[in-house]
């Protein structure tokens, strides 16, 4: 059965094995708010089944999770899980982003929209294509000039799906491209980013348009010898071409992006997914993030997503959603993410919160709505200008023996200045000589996040126990002192004690991190500063902007706490230093400038 288009929003009045409804879903359900239907007798005709999610124990405001009901010492409190500050739980692979997705150029703020040369950005560990996307959509129509990305990933998983992606957009729009046609892409690209089973159609267009390209390289060097990198060129009539750099071995197994083995049925792509994401040794982790959600409705839709993997609109028919997604599942036979791992993470919960959609409940249905409209702007961004690709699948620390040395007018390096990955000496020495020079662009920025580094600073656990910290989250959250005294385990302490992340003082541990890891002798030592005021992202995106009483406060709280992160997740941006006294400056004192 083919998929039902989500323009006009469906009736809700279906179930597997049943009719559907081929009417427009217009009325929200008052309860929920999850779901649309056509009018009152589709709503009344289908509440047998709607019932099961709009009266949810999950919805009701009462609900706890059950090792609290059950009076027992929860899972990750218990043998060595407790000994772990954090426990991941599955295969690892970041095929998603975890912080949102930003525009690494933001040239209004910078070089200008007038600027009149070419720009080059480097993505050196860019896991998904979020960032990408997401400056490509944000070019202002006033800069024509050409543009460079080049792209890394050292998980062959992440650079080769990051390949597959960018040449179906770009073999894609080598056909006429109408309006229709470039909304088309961009449902069949948010459901091969996202979502676990994909239809007949968009398997069919991964293996028209990308496959064909990948196998006439790998004919070509049958007879190449293995271990050495290999690279082709791809060129488009907009004038775009992309350059896909990877070892022989490599390149065969970017093929097993785009088939499904035979015996892979959807039955057992299922069964995979549900073994991480649904694992029953991990129901009090989900039961601990459920109860911090913002609505009752919330808790719902994040289950529903649990169960499927699709994404779509709360109550749209899931038909049609029949195959496997090789792009994700890379014939392994296993769901390669962890069980936390969710679309919501890669960009701003604000602005899809803000994405206009009638069942306002509906978080993954805003979701696809927002992302459908920043992929179709970034298709036909990507349809009238000249971007260059350039992909690689390497370690960041090698990169300076691939690349041209002060090309880069941007640097990207996600997280790998955290101690758990290079740290931030050796990503400043190995990625800053690939910068511009001051001489060539005074704005020339090297961005990183420091996702561990206020956690990791020694003194922030004495921070969580003070009285300040419990006064701010009692703001908040009521009966803060009577939740302290009562069950040591209880469900509502647990979420006090998550709530506390927001009310420490960052700023000052960040400036304690950076004594501890000595930034002064690294900035002096590699001739580096850190700026006064990040001009392309905010140093704090996911701390509290409002003061408690503050319009708005109270929701920003719910939203942040029911959120993957952790609040203190530090951007910093990094120039040359401009003249030789900028080294014996003394950082805290800038530090504390800027924050």
């Amino acid at each position: 059965m083919q998929a039902v288009p989500v323009t006009p929003p469906a009736c809700a009045n279906w179930a597997d094995g049943q009719n559907i409804c081929p009417r427009e879903g217009k009325l929200t359900c008052s309860s929920c708010k999850l779901v649309l239907y056509c009018g009152r007798e589709c709503q009344v005709n289908h509440w047998s089944e709607h019932k099961k999610s709009c009266r949810s124990l999950l919805r009701k405001s009462d609900w706890l999770p059950a090792w609290d009901l059950e009076g027992r010492v929860p899972a990750w409190n218990q043998g060595v899980a407790a000994t772990n500050a954090h426990n991941p739980f599955g295969m690892g692979k970041h095929l998603w982003g975890n912080t949102p997705a930003m525009d690494v150029l933001q040239l209004y703020r910078n070089e200008g929209a007038g600027y009149s040369k070419d720009i080059a950005m480097l993505f050196a560990a860019s896991g998904d294509l979020r960032n990408v996307v997401k400056t490509i959509q944000s070019l202002p129509e006033e800069f024509n000039h050409q543009i460079k990305m080049t792209i890394n990933d050292r998980e062959l998983g992440v650079a080769g799906r990051n390949a597959v992606l960018l040449l179906l957009v770009l073999n894609s729009l080598e056909e006429e491209s109408s309006i229709a046609s470039i909304n088309a892409l961009a449902e069949i690209l948010i459901h091969i980013w996202y979502s676990a089973m994909i239809t007949a159609d968009m398997l069919s267009q991964l293996q028209s348009k990308v496959k064909p390209l990948i196998e006439e390289v790998c004919q070509r060097i049958a007879n190449r010898e293995p271990g050495v990198l290999l690279g082709k060129t791809w060129h488009f009539k907009s004038g775009s071409t992309l350059r896909l750099v990877l070892k022989k071995e490599e390149w065969a197994r970017i093929l097993t992006f785009i088939d499904i083995p035979e015996h892979f049925t959807p039955s057992r792509a299922r069964e995979a997914r549900h073994s991480i994401v649904l694992a029953p040794e991990r129901k009090d982790y989900r039961d601990r993030w459920y109860f911090k959600d913002a609505t009752l409705s919330m808790r719902i839709a994040k289950e529903r997503f649990r169960e499927d993997g699709l994404l779509l609109p709360f109550g749209h028919p899931r038909n049609g959603f029949d195959y496997p997604n090789p792009t994700i599942f890379q014939a392994t036979g296993s769901w390669p993410l962890n069980d936390k791992e969710d679309p919501l993470r890669g960009w701003s919960v604000h602005e899809i919160r803000m994405t206009p959609w009638p069942a306002a409940e509906d978080l993954y249905g805003k979701l696809f709505f927002y992302f459908r409209s920043t992929m179709t702007t970034f298709i036909r961004q990507i349809a009238t200008r000249k971007i260059h690709f350039q992909l690689f699948n390497i370690d960041a620390i090698h990169l300076d023996q691939h690349l041209e040395k002060g090309a880069y007018d941007r640097i990207e390096a996600s997280n790998i200045t955290d101690e758990s990955y290079l740290g931030t000496r050796e990503t400043l020495r190995c990625l800053s000589p690939l910068m511009k020079l001051p001489q060539k662009n005074r704005h020339a920025t090297l961005i990183t996040i420091y996702q561990n580094a206020v956690m990791d600073t020694d003194g922030w656990t004495r921070q969580l126990n003070v009285v300040r910290g419990l006064n701010r989250v009692g703001k908040y959250l009521l009966d803060v002192d009577n939740i302290i005294g009562d069950n040591t385990q209880s469900a509502k302490l647990h979420r006090v004690w998550d709530a506390r992340r927001y009310t420490l003082d960052a700023d000052m541990l960040f400036i304690n991190y950076t004594i501890i890891k000595d930034f002064r002798q690294i900035l002096k030592d590699l001739h580096m500063a850190m700026k006064g005021h990040n001009t392309i992202v905010d140093p704090w995106p996911t701390r509290l902007k409002l003061y408690p009483g503050q319009p708005g406060a109270q929701e920003e709280f719910d939203n942040a706490l029911a959120s993957p992160f952790s609040g203190v997740e530090r951007y910093v941006e990094w120039k040359w230093a401009e003249h030789e006294c900028s080294y014996n400056d003394d950082i805290t004192t800038e530090m504390m400038f800027f924050m």
